[in-house]
């Protein structure tokens, strides 16, 4: 392990992006949780030989939540920080990192990318988003211009070469499908509508350019007003040759790993999703010793 590098990571992340059989990523936000998704690769139940945690991944929701902190409250120090304790424990594993660095804390990107190599990371997802704008601004004012947001994606990839990792696994993310309903104009609502069509001729538009600036997948998800559809992912799916990553909650009915990758994609995630059942289950075995008066829960 000592050998190995973290463009070597880099490299055997890469190769587990295949259209029609995707890399499934389950998210941690500390080391406990990184070491719980780690066991599974040492459980004899998992099968002989077995080792189905192939990559790891940050989710900067989680790891914001942890510090009691919203997900655009996080800052770049805090989140570093987290990077910075689970990427020895991924390296060690064997298993490469891919973190979740929002949008690159805007101007600082460059200089983001640059540190997360440094504490480890193989590869980033990357927002083109404007967190202070929110979803509420229209394709204009919520998200940034496709030129500038090509510029800040081969910015970043030039970064992470320059820190030593040239084969650097962008997922840039795309939030048009996150956006409101309403068109954002002047800053109020309106009578002009984001429709559907509107939204994926912009996906398919801003995953080209991505992907020709050097990403190795682009991102999309519904955000909180589940805008992704079965549909839109098919879609995408054949616009951009597969590389599309999406996460495991796509869209509404609850598509499993195998509908996904018949679908084609070529990443998936789960974002917070961990964070929120380990979360759940605590509040459950509380309210049972406090409670409900039944005693230690069964572990």
């Amino acid at each position: 392990m000592a050998s190995t590098t973290v463009n070597d990571a880099a490299k055997a992340l890469k190769a587990l992006h295949v259209p029609k059989s995707p890399v499934v990523l389950t998210n941690v936000w500390d080391v406990a949780s990184l070491n719980t998704v780690l066991s599974l690769n040492n459980d004899a139940s998992s099968g002989s030989g077995s080792k189905p945690v192939t990559a790891i991944a940050t989710a900067s929701w989680a790891i914001a939540a942890s510090e009691g902190l919203a997900d655009e409250d996080l800052t770049w120090e805090q989140n570093l920080a987290a990077i910075s304790r689970v990427a020895p424990v991924a390296r060690a594993a064997g298993l490469p990192l891919s973190c979740d660095l929002q949008d690159g804390y805007g101007a600082r990107i460059d200089e983001v990318v640059a540190a997360a190599v440094r504490a480890g990371a193989s590869g980033a997802n990357i927002e083109d988003s404007i967190p202070a704008a929110g979803f509420g601004r229209g394709i204009a004012g919520s998200l940034y211009p496709v030129d500038e947001q090509v510029r800040r994606l081969r910015g970043a990839l030039k970064a992470a070469a320059e820190a030593g990792c040239p084969d650097f696994v962008l997922n840039a993310r795309c939030d048009v499908f996150c956006l409101d309903d309403d068109d954002g104009t002047n800053g109020r609502a309106t009578t002009a509508r984001l429709d559907d069509e509107t939204r994926l001729r912009e996906a398919i538009a801003r995953g080209k350019a991505f992907l020709e600036a050097g990403a190795t997948t682009v991102f999309y998800w519904g955000g909180p007003r589940g805008g992704l559809s079965r549909e839109s992912v098919r879609a995408l799916v054949e616009a951009l040759d597969g590389r599309v990553a999406v996460l495991l909650s796509a869209y509404a009915g609850g598509p499993t790993v195998k509908e996904l990758g018949e679908l084609g994609v070529a990443r998936i995630s789960i974002g917070p999703t961990l964070f929120r059942v380990a979360m759940a289950a605590a509040a459950r075995a509380a309210k049972g010793i406090l409670v409900d008066a039944g005693g230690m829960p069964t572990i």
